[in-house]
């Protein structure tokens, strides 16, 4: 007689949007995003000026009930039978996710960037939790560097902003384990078998009709929502038919990547804002747009006359009640024309304003996430159609703008001074610009495939002059 199983299969399933970094990843191009923070190093230190590197390890472990996904590792559908799930890591190892290592004293920024675009080009393990920590001791004024790698899976951007601020505390006075109510050790829930779960994702897959069909009824009842739908993939299909003329990083990119950081006085920003009636992003693009205008005339010999940049900005769908306890990708995306042709810095800002507004009101946002969610529903193609798609963007570049905390964050009572993000490249897609604002800052991480854009810093120096250009047009 075979029995049947009586404690109940635990895991959750991998939302279409979330699934996508799994599938689009290759050898070459990780899929995963991280920060590079430093920190005022003494309160980390014991009396002998050692980084207290097992109290800081063991407070990361203590912090990880806040985040139970961090314990999860990915486990995949027998013959690729629907969307992976996560489930309790059984053997899960907090020494492996959490590491320290060290600079040659007194390390410097530029050899500190060298770090992190190493650890960074190094895809994550599946086989694990999808994260990985570094303490980095030897830097100069005493200062403590933590990098962060979370494969994109675990959330978008907003989402690793929330899961760090479930590791770090909002006041100077370092948490204590006795300040943490007293919680139950972890115990790992029993996970499905492959055999569980494919007969789980097969029961799924046969329910879908029924879903479909339902929709189909309510569609006819009210067919205003399904018209709207389907003219936003409409447009957005379109939208993403014209290639646009490529730029020098437009290339393939090998496993190397390159990183480096900008940073400008959110003051600054906030007072162009105001006096232009424009958005933060909207000023981000135009500082971007002026930078690289700048890079192509110096490395490029083609005429700007009328060129335009095609930057894919990721645009977050979630509301005021999705921060702080979802992780997830809750984004959709959208193409905006950088007008490098332009070599006014307040007409480029004009220019971009008018293309935002034009977008918000478009319906390409939705459409985005309709084609996505389309292409989910053919099961077996879904990888296939994933990367096919992901290769067919229409894009130059990507630039995402990522709200941070606006006030000082702490580490067991070290102060984080600076939050830099890093988010990755693609095929034909060799540069990134990710920027996060933190404590009266905008700061930039800048991604380039090592051996494509070797004069990457000329970029960031670019960017921040920009920023200056801006401040005294306004």
């Amino acid at each position: 007689m075979r029995y049947r199983r009586m404690i109940p299969m635990a895991y959750e399933r991998l939302t279409a949007a979330d699934t996508v970094f799994l599938r689009i990843e290759t050898p070459h191009e990780p899929q995963h995003v991280g920060s590079l923070s430093v920190l005022d190093g003494s309160p980390l230190r014991d009396h002998r000026g050692r980084v207290r590197f097992e109290e800081l390890r063991d407070h990361v472990e203590s912090r990880l009930r806040h985040v139970p996904r961090l314990r999860q590792r990915v486990m995949d559908v027998p013959y690729g039978q629907g969307r992976p799930v996560w489930i309790d890591d059984e053997e899960f190892d907090i020494d492996y996710h959490v590491r320290l290592t060290a600079l040659p004293r007194p390390g410097d920024d530029d050899q500190l960037a060298a770090l992190m675009s190493r650890l960074q080009s190094l895809a994550l393990d599946r086989r694990r939790p999808l994260w990985e920590m570094w303490f980095v001791d030897g830097l100069e004024d005493d200062h403590v560097a933590l990098i962060i790698k979370t494969h994109h899976a675990l959330g978008d951007g907003i989402a690793n902003v929330d899961l760090a601020l479930a590791l770090v505390d909002l006041e100077a006075e370092p948490s204590t384990d006795e300040d943490e109510p007293e919680a139950p050790a972890w115990v790992p829930r029993q996970a499905p078998t492959p055999h569980e779960l494919l007969v789980a994702s097969v029961r799924e897959q046969l329910m879908r009709p029924s879903r479909v069909a339902r929709s189909a009824v309510e569609s006819l009842l009210n067919p205003r929502p399904a018209i709207d739908s389907a003219m936003n993939v409409g447009r957005t299909v379109v939208s993403f038919l014209a290639q646009p003329e490529p730029a020098p990083w437009n290339v393939p990119v090998t496993p190397h990547r390159r990183w480096v950081t900008a940073s400008v006085p959110l003051g600054d920003v906030r007072t162009v804002r105001k006096f232009h009636d424009v958005s933060i992003n909207d000023i981000v693009l135009a500082a971007c747009s002026g930078a690289l205008r700048t890079f192509l005339l110096e490395h490029d010999d083609s005429d700007l006359t009328g060129r335009v940049l095609k930057a894919m900005v990721p645009v977050s769908l979630r509301n005021e009640s999705e921060h702080g306890d979802t992780l997830g990708n809750r984004v959709s995306l959208i193409l905006v024309d950088l007008p490098v042709d332009e070599s006014d810095p307040l007409v480029r800002l004009d220019r971009i304003h008018a293309i935002t507004s034009e977008l918000k009101g478009s319906g390409l946002v939705d459409g985005a996430q309709m084609i996505l969610e389309l292409a989910d529903g053919f099961t077996l193609l879904a990888g296939p159609l994933t990367r096919l798609v992901s290769r067919r963007i229409p894009m130059n570049l990507v630039v995402t703008n990522i709200p941070g905390p606006p006030v000082p964050l702490y580490l067991r009572g070290a102060r984080f001074l600076r939050v830099f993000p890093y988010v990755e490249v693609i095929d034909n897609e060799g540069l990134t610009i990710a920027v996060v604002s933190y404590d009266d800052q905008l700061f930039f991480g800048i991604t380039s495939d090592r051996d494509v854009l070797p004069d990457l810093n000329e970029v960031a120096s670019a960017i921040e002059k920009e920023f200056e250009a801006l401040a005294e047009a306004g």
